[in-house]
């Protein structure tokens, strides 16, 4: 089974090269497939790919990159990963063991933050909960492609496609999270505060689930600068 991983960026310079690594490791093209969908990089992103990699070149927004992204993508199943997430070894295995099981509709990785410091260690902690309200993009959302397709694929709207990508999964199967773990970098954690990107990350989710804030008001609230945007 080909699996194809989409990776949206927005400059992402400091850390697509081992990102692209740890998808690619051993894995022959057969086996996985990699693309990239650059949302406008002005740091250099795109000139950093190694022969093999896909470019493709899209509107910034996370949803709309991996929306041009699967549609390039000759995969069975679909595998999206932030530019800044290092996948685990075996990640491959692990993918298609979880979408051959009866039921699945799609998941996500479990996930840590490095460098960790301070409170991030609690927060690296095993968690392992198949809730969709707690899978998140930066943790690796995979499904098949035919879920994808008949899901519409996501949202393509400024923030929280992956919460919705999530809720529609749900609505069709069931969801699984791997115990392997994918690493993402904790700089929002460490620019912002541990405490307050936490209660940030919280009150998002939260007030677009339950308190009826609109996408719109999320990305205002949240990507407060350049460097935040959508399609990071």
């Amino acid at each position: 089974m080909l699996v194809s991983v989409v990776i949206p960026t927005l400059n992402e310079a400091p850390h697509i090269e081992r990102t692209l690594a740890t998808a690619r490791r051993t894995y022959p093209p057969d086996e996985v497939e990699i693309i990239v969908a650059d949302g406008g990089s002005g740091d250099g992103t795109p000139d950093l790919l190694p022969e093999g990699v896909t470019l493709v070149r899209a509107p910034c927004g996370r949803g709309v990159q991996m929306n041009r992204g699967a549609a390039a993508a000759r995969g069975e199943s679909l595998l999206f990963c932030h530019g800044d997430t290092r996948l685990p070894e075996g990640w491959r295995e692990a993918v298609v063991g979880a979408l051959e099981r009866p039921g699945v509709s799609g998941g996500t990785f479990s996930i840590q933050f490095l460098p960790a410091r301070g409170i991030l260690h609690l927060i690296n902690l095993p968690r392992y909960p198949a809730d969709w309200r707690l899978m998140y993009g930066d943790q690796g959302q995979f499904m098949r492609r035919t879920t994808f397709e008949a899901v519409g694929g996501f949202p393509e709207i400024p923030a929280m496609e992956d919460v919705e990508m999530m809720r529609r999964l749900h609505e069709i199967g069931r969801l699984v999270r791997l115990r392997l773990r994918v690493t993402s970098s904790s700089r929002r954690f460490l620019e912002r505060g541990p405490l307050r990107q936490m209660w940030l990350n919280a009150s998002v989710v939260l007030r677009y689930l339950y308190l009826g804030a609109t996408a719109e008001e999320i990305a205002r609230d949240y990507y407060v600068t350049r460097r935040d945007a959508p399609g990071e």
